[in-house]
């Protein structure tokens, strides 16, 4: 018997399949959203198949070749991948997308030079071990909300936001709140204005004041 795993699909419908799924799925075109855990190389490649998929979402100890398979998936606007081995050696799905996250403790800068290729890009989650920041200047220029869980983060690399016309909510994960890095950012109020700390309680009174004068919101006091 394979592998079993799950899928959570739209009209809060759970399906569990075991050895090989595919089949069952290419006939059910109407479901265009797969949210899956447990996910492993092989299961990317027979995902790939599905043509009709919109919004994936999938969790697991894949790599690169796992997401490459996913190349042929042209009408996906919405994809989250997050596996810890992944490294960033791959190309997204040649489709028009409006939300990626990428996660994973392997990924570094590198991992983002594929999302300048994707103009329609609104949305980005980006969560790199080895990320410092530099490779946020391969955004696309309409982005307009942006998730960073990066624990290398250099504070200067965020003058590069400066290229994103239309960035208005900027949220921090792992991120300590600074003096220096308030007043980076600071220098883009004409387009920031939200940005958040999670798991901070409450910022210094003299970060925050660097932040309203700059006409910026703070919701800092939000759970990991």
């Amino acid at each position: 018997m394979g592998e079993m795993w799950s899928a959570d699909l739209p009209g809060d419908v759970e399906l569990a399949y075991t050895g090989n799924w595919v089949p069952s799925l290419r006939s059910q075109s109407f479901f265009r959203e797969l949210d899956l855990t447990g996910v492993s190389d092989e299961i990317l490649r027979e995902v790939g198949e599905l043509s009709w998929l919109t919004v994936l979402k999938v969790q697991g100890e894949f790599s690169d070749a796992g997401a490459e398979a996913l190349r042929g998936l042209r009408g996906l606007t919405d994809l989250a991948l997050d596996s810890p081995c992944l490294r960033g050696e791959f190309a997204l799905p040649e489709s028009d997308l409006r939300v990626v996250s990428l996660m994973g403790e392997g990924l570094t800068d590198k991992s983002f030079r594929t999302l300048g290729l994707h103009p329609e890009l609104k949305v980005a989650r980006l969560s790199a071990g080895e990320a410092t920041g530099t490779g946020l200047g391969w955004l696309p220029p309409g982005l307009r909300v942006l998730y960073l869980r990066l624990p290398r983060l250099a504070p200067e690399t965020l003058d590069v936001l400066s290229q994103l016309p239309y960035l208005s909510t900027l949220t921090f994960a792992g991120t300590v709140p600074t003096l220096r890095l308030a007043s980076r950012l600071a220098r883009y109020a004409g387009q920031l204005t939200r940005v958040d700390f999670l798991g901070v309680e409450q910022p210094p009174p003299e970060i925050l004041s660097t932040f309203a004068e700059a006409g910026i919101k703070v919701n800092a006091a939000v759970p990991i």
